[in-house]
């Protein structure tokens, strides 16, 4: 359950960060009024993804929950029906609660860069995903603890049916928001891609981890350091085109700016990176960092890097040809690619030295 939630419930606030730095930067935030209504209707789209994929989430595990572990006999009726109530008001309370702070947080972190005359683009993404994450966690495991008090009572089941009656009353609003609207079904794709690319990451993880003990401590900070540059590019990029399509094709970045920006945000990955590495070597003294680990680590973290900023280009560019919004779109796919990709990279470096 936690890995989907994660992955899911991040992607879709890291599409709310790039659609609100997109609008700021194109000068909706210049109005007052206007820019409080694009919060309010990005932050009711937000709150009906989060209760979609909250009762996606809490649905599988249910069903997963009926294959038996082999520790103990399988659920009987009473049991599952219990637990089912459980993970899914675990699933829809999480998803609600974190998208709510997650989705104020952003709001502000983007409204108050563009009243100090600061890209939105370069700092919404990194917020979202670092915050995202731990607020999950914490509000996963805080909703589990006070669920699992409650199991056989009605309260599991009432959370579900409020959040399922509140899904209705969201849909229904941006349904009527026709600048909205079209959001509803977009965007899905990348999200069901994103989550099973993540899957398949985290049973490398599982398989290499008795092997190398040092490397699952190490994945967060080569997928989340690369994964975040390739979201600042895109988001980046997604505004240039937003803007040369709304006003003048000059009002558009050219391609020697793209490439300076590719080549500024792979060099920050290099110290960011050691900076970890080297945090990482302090707290845990078990991992061995010699010159070669360092030298074989680095070329990785490069790689990783320079494949995330070419998949956003990459990315932005074709979808937008093919009249597919970015900001809806583009994140999920590097999230997702960045997490195999980084999780393959480092289990060679491990394999290498």
């Amino acid at each position: 359950m936690v890995p989907i939630l994660l992955n899911l419930k991040s992607n879709i606030e890291l599409n709310m960060s790039t659609r609100l730095s997109t609008q700021a930067n194109l000068g909706t935030f210049d109005h007052k009024r206007e820019g409080l209504a694009v919060m309010r209707s990005n932050m009711e789209l937000l709150l009906l993804q989060s209760t979609i994929i909250g009762t996606c989430v809490g649905l599988i595990s249910s069903i997963l929950a009926l294959i038996p572990s082999g520790s103990g006999p399988a659920l009987g009726l009473a049991e599952f029906f219990q637990q089912s109530a459980l993970l899914l008001a675990a699933g829809l309370g999480c998803a609600l609660l974190g998208s709510a702070i997650i989705g104020v947080l952003i709001s502000i972190t983007v409204s108050t860069s563009h009243a100090l005359g600061i890209d939105p683009d370069n700092i919404g993404t990194p917020i979202a995903s670092s915050f995202g994450d731990m607020s999950t966690l914490f509000i996963l495991s805080l909703i589990t603890g006070l669920l699992i008090t409650q199991i056989d009572t009605l309260w599991p089941l009432l959370l579900v049916v409020l959040s399922l009656a509140l899904t209705v009353f969201l849909f229904h609003i941006v349904r009527q928001n026709e600048h909205m609207a079209h959001h509803i079904s977009e965007g899905w794709l990348p999200l069901v891609y994103a989550a099973a690319t993540s899957s398949i990451a985290g049973i490398i993880v599982e398989k290499c981890a008795d092997r190398y003990p040092g490397m699952p401590a190490l994945v967060p900070v080569m997928n989340g350091i690369g994964g975040n540059i390739g979201t600042v590019f895109a988001s980046r990029l997604s505004t240039s085109l937003h803007r040369a399509s709304r006003r003048d094709p000059g009002a558009g970045v050219s391609a020697k700016e793209h490439n300076l920006v590719m080549l500024i945000l792979l060099l920050i990955n290099i110290p960011v990176q050691l900076g970890f590495l080297a945090m990482h070597r302090v707290v845990d003294t078990s991992l061995h960092v010699s010159l070669w680990f360092v030298l074989v680590y680095v070329a990785a973290t490069v790689i990783h890097g320079l494949a995330m900023l070419v998949l956003g280009r990459l990315a932005c560019t074709i979808l937008w040809s093919k009249g597919y919004d970015p900001d809806d779109y583009v994140n999920p796919f590097i999230t997702g690619t960045g997490d195999m990709l980084g999780t393959v990279l480092l289990a060679l470096v491990f394999l290498l030295v």
